[in-house]
């Protein structure tokens, strides 16, 4: 019969290894290892791993390859603060090796531990991070660690301005391990007759300086009660005892819990409340140069529904007032004894004028802060505390499998529980802001992440999501419960700019307008080519490529010679890929995104990009398996010509009726043309067969490009 044949130029559909190799739809391949096929009528060369910059975060820690921790250790975010005088804003990655240091860098700064910030002693840290409004914060999530969160926060003030705090200007980022910790007994005094001696009793009166407070102290507190002079409006304070209470304010108005230490005051019927506060210069330091102020209430001990009520606002950079709604009175320098700054209520002329209070505000400290005094605990710095998952989420933090109080109190590890902040309140995490999921479910939170204004958070067997999009945590919802859809690490989860996607020993599945599984086209059941043969559920990790719109799976972190795929979002394809050349050949942590950029740090402690750039690659092309819709008929292959470029190194060879693959061909040798060219293969020796498959490999050219396959072939006629 007469000659006929074929062309086959569409691959975009890339591996199917599930369905029959006979029955393959058009523009799948039965392999595609190591290629790239995201571009319709062409197979290329794929990129790889290379190094970013000089990255090295060996160089700046003691201890990486001992103890590494494959598939965690790496973060990036971008702020618009400087690091430190010498490192400008911009992107940076955060790394926290094994023994706690966390480093920051990026490919104009080295990886350098800020202001020593450390997580404590353990030698197998896994770090869990979260980053908002200008900070990062890092901690521990092996609870069984005696690690203690850190939160690396920029400040920028002028010391001359703020004599409170101690030291010089100051425009970086810094470390705390204190956030919220309130007033310690020794920072306070309080003086409670305020006479000419030591401050303004009566506002109108001349005032004289309220004494600063003794050096082992930071704040003294002038505080009293006195009958209404003439001309002043009578109190109306009930009569009786006042609790003092006294709390820290710090960064993003996150407020401390009350000290009582001060005790408290008698007022009579009538009386009206004066204050004032000094502070010493220099007194805040450490920890507390995290503090923006302070401030003071007043609660009635005969009230028990009383809650402390607000009578002073200071802020160390702005002034002092008595109620929230009001601008701030600067504060006034006064160098009698030790230097310190002192409050001052303008309103009476004069300096240092204290405040006169007829009544207690309505504002009270849970209806600042949102929650109760009762709460058992309200932030994470506390090495007893921990928590394994993090992400910020319309203005607040959310954090999951917790080690924290419970609504008794007591220090528990809750794998349900999901704790939430405030809003713009990040390290704020009132007990009672807690959410759980599926509980008593013999199963725990692996992650949590956001996507479009609900949370998703992954079990390892289940996936909830739940939507946040409300202001009041009250109406949150759970929209949706899913089976065998969860993960068994962390970095099993990626987000996309279209979605999220995530791995497990079922395959890959992505959330864009719906859950879907992706990976349809991979066989998942148990073989050489299986899904599960393949990928690690505990140790698989997923990177997008941004400049791709791909993403990568490495099939395990915790292996130097690990295999995997890259599924292309927008074709919807698969190819194979391994450690010859695409994935980097060492363990590794998890992946993030560094600006346009797949980022990854190794086992040696070298930061690597993912480059697009296409490299040769050790590469395996096999289309269907043909028999032309005839698979009862005899045919005989004639003739194969493709259309190539930069085919140094591959080679053709051929199948017959499902058989393995070799050389039919007086020559297989692809042409080594650097521009486009068609390669032509003529068939040594004839054979009849029922069905033909083509395969090219080889180390392919950086340059390489496959656009075509002809195939012409002979049938054998009916007798």
């Amino acid at each position: 019969m007469a000659k006929e044949g074929i062309l086959i130029q569409r691959y975009e559909g890339g591996v199917n290894n599930k369905d029959s190799q006979k029955d393959l739809p058009d523009g799948f391949l039965a392999e595609a290892k190591n290629v790239d096929v995201s571009e319709i009528g062409r197979i290329q060369s794929l990129g790889s791993f290379a190094a970013l910059g000089s990255l090295d975060a060996k160089s700046s820690s003691d201890n990486i390859s001992g103890t590494f921790q494959p598939g965690h250790g790496l973060f990036s975010f971008r702020t618009d603060e400087r690091i430190s005088s010498g490192i400008a804003a911009g992107d940076f990655l955060a790394y926290t090796n094994p023994e706690g240091q966390v480093l920051l860098g990026n490919t104009s700064a080295a990886f350098a531990q800020i202001d020593g910030a450390d997580l404590g002693s353990a030698t197998d840290v896994k770090p869990v991070y979260y980053y908002a409004n200008g900070g990062l914060r890092v901690a521990d999530g092996d609870l069984s660690n005696d690690s203690e969160a850190v939160s690396i926060l920029h400040l920028k003030r002028d010391v001359s301005e703020a004599p409170s705090y101690s030291g010089s200007d100051i425009d970086g980022y810094f470390k705390t391990q204190a956030l919220l910790d309130a007033p310690a007994d020794a920072d306070l005094q309080l003086e409670t007759d305020i006479t000419d001696a030591n401050g303004p009793k009566d506002p109108n009166a001349a005032a004289t300086v309220l004494n600063a407070p003794t050096s082992s102290t930071k704040i003294r507190i002038g505080l009293a009660s006195k009958a209404a002079e003439s001309g002043e409006v009578d109190g109306l304070l009930a009569e009786g005892r006042y609790i003092i209470g006294v709390s820290y304010v710090y960064v993003d108005n996150q407020e401390s819990f009350i000290n009582e230490s001060l005790g408290s005051i008698d007022v009579s019927d009538g009386h009206v409340i004066v204050i004032a506060a000094s502070i010493l210069d220099d007194a805040f330091t450490g920890n507390l140069l995290f503090a923006q102020g302070f401030r003071v209430y007043l609660k009635n001990y005969n009230d028990l529904d009383d809650d402390f009520r607000l009578v002073l606002d200071v802020n160390l950079e702005q002034g002092s007032r008595t109620s929230l709604g009001d601008d701030f009175d600067p504060l006034q320098a006064e160098t009698g004894g030790a230097n310190h700054m002192h409050t001052h209520d303008p309103k009476g002329g004069g300096e240092n004028r204290a405040y006169l209070i007829q009544n207690l505000s309505a504002a009270s400290y849970s209806e600042i802060n949102g929650f109760e005094l009762e709460e058992h605990a309200i932030s994470f710095y506390n090495s007893a505390f921990g928590y394994k998952t993090a992400t910020v989420a319309n203005q607040r933090a959310f954090v999951a499998n917790v080690k924290y109080k419970d609504a008794d109190g007591e220090t528990k590890l809750m794998g349900d529980r999901i704790q939430y902040s405030p809003v713009r309140r990040y390290d704020t995490f009132p007990q009672s802001y807690n959410i759980d999921i599926g509980t008593n479910d013999g199963d725990e939170i692996v992650k949590i992440i956001e996507f479009q204004d609900r949370l998703f958070v992954y079990k390892k067997r289940k996936l909830f999501i739940i939507d946040i999009s409300s202001p009041n945590p009250g109406e949150y919802k759970l929209v949706g419960e899913f089976d065998n859809r969860g993960v068994s690490n962390p970095g099993a989860v990626v987000k996309s700019d279209l979605g999220i996607v995530w791995a497990n020993e079922n395959g890959l599945f992505g959330f864009f307008e719906g859950i879907a599984k992706l990976s349809r086209q991979i066989n998942d059941k148990n073989g050489t080519d299986g899904w599960a043969d393949i990928v690690d559920a505990d140790n698989v990790q997923l990177g997008f490529i941004p400049l791709k719109n791909q993403i990568l799976i490495v099939a395990n972190a915790n292996s130097a010679s690990s295999k995997g795929y890259i599924y292309d979002i927008t074709t919807q394809s698969f190819v194979n890929v391994d450690t010859s050349s695409v994935i980097f050949n060492n363990e590794i942590t998890n992946m993030v995104r560094f600006g346009n950029d797949l980022c990854l740090v190794e086992q040696t402690g070298l930061a690597k990009k993912f480059d697009t750039t296409a490299v040769s690659q050790t590469i395996d092309i096999q289309t269907k398996e043909y028999d032309f819709a005839q698979p009862s008929v005899d045919k005989r292959l004639m003739k194969v010509y493709i259309t190539h470029k930069a085919g140094d190194n591959l080679t053709l060879e051929a199948a017959y009726d499902g058989g393995s693959f070799s050389n039919k061909f007086t020559s297989n040798s692809l042409s080594n043309s650097a521009t486009m060219t068609q390669s032509t293969f003529t068939v040594s020796t004839i054979e009849d067969c029922k069905s033909m498959q083509f395969k090219i490999a080889g180390t392919a050219e950086a340059d390489f490009v496959l656009e075509d396959i002809s195939v012409v072939y002979r049938r054998k006629g009916l007798r």
